[in-house]
């Protein structure tokens, strides 16, 4: 039986779940409650999408190494790396966040989803919203803490600028660098990233848009692979006091 890792294996949680907290959505409010996970999530939030690293063969070993982790989630921790183009200790960790915050089925069905290949595909195509969805709660976060940290109504006013404080020497250099090489960054192939990545008709051209790998391009046929929409980052609005 495929045991479900609990979230916190990843190494801070969810960026989702930071999100939740500092709209004010969480069972987290106190004011102690909010700095400390500030604290715990701020370089996180420095790194930003520069937080998600690439493959290596020695974060492969260690996955495979790993005994807490069994070797169904494995073995599609690896798929996951594969067409996400991430590090494969991330995308197993990625894995049980999604399997505790999202997936919806029992351990029984998760493990005849594992067994079989048609239903690991669709797996693999949620996670893959799931991590985009990761990705765009960094950049929320960050874009609301620069935009209430100096709100004098805003109830988390003073541990928002705390955490500004240790984001603001390097934010901005970190933060073009990254937007500056991801715009860069070639778009994903079937070759590249495996067979769930649609075939491109000969001569086709990547659309343009956030890739696997945070890049400019995405698939030349997006109903194939379910990219995430583009949210509105200035819509969050101030959790009342």
């Amino acid at each position: 039986m495929c045991e479900v890792q609990s979230c916190q294996s990843q190494r801070d949680g969810s960026s989702r779940e930071l999100w939740t907290i500092l709209l004010g959505r969480s069972a987290l409010r106190e004011l102690n409650q909010i700095e400390a996970e500030l604290s715990k999530h701020w370089q996180r939030l420095l790194e930003g999408l520069s937080y998600y690293k690439p493959p290596s063969p020695n974060s492969a070993e260690k996955v495979k190494a790993n005994k807490d982790v069994a070797s169904p989630l494995k073995e599609l921790g690896l798929r996951i790396s594969k067409f996400l183009g991430l590090d494969e200790e991330q995308s197993v960790q990625l894995l049980q966040c999604y399997l505790q915050e999202d997936y919806r089925g029992t351990r029984g069905s998760l493990k005849s989803v594992l067994q079989d290949e048609r239903q690991s595909q669709a797996l693999i195509l949620k996670i893959a919203d799931y991590y985009y969805e990761e990705r765009t709660c960094i950049l929320r976060c960050v874009l609301h803490l620069l935009t209430y940290f100096q709100d004098e109504r805003h109830p988390y006013r003073v541990e928002y600028a705390d955490c500004v404080d240790k984001l603001e020497k390097e934010l901005v250099t970190k933060y073009r660098q990254q937007f500056e090489e991801l715009y860069k960054t070639e778009g994903p192939t079937w070759e590249t990233h495996g067979n769930l990545m649609p075939r491109e008709p000969s001569g086709a051209q990547p659309s343009p848009g956030p890739g696997p790998s945070g890049s400019r391009h995405e698939a030349a046929t997006p109903s194939a692979v379910h990219w995430p929409r583009r949210h509105d980052l200035t819509g969050a609005k101030a959790p009342e006091a």
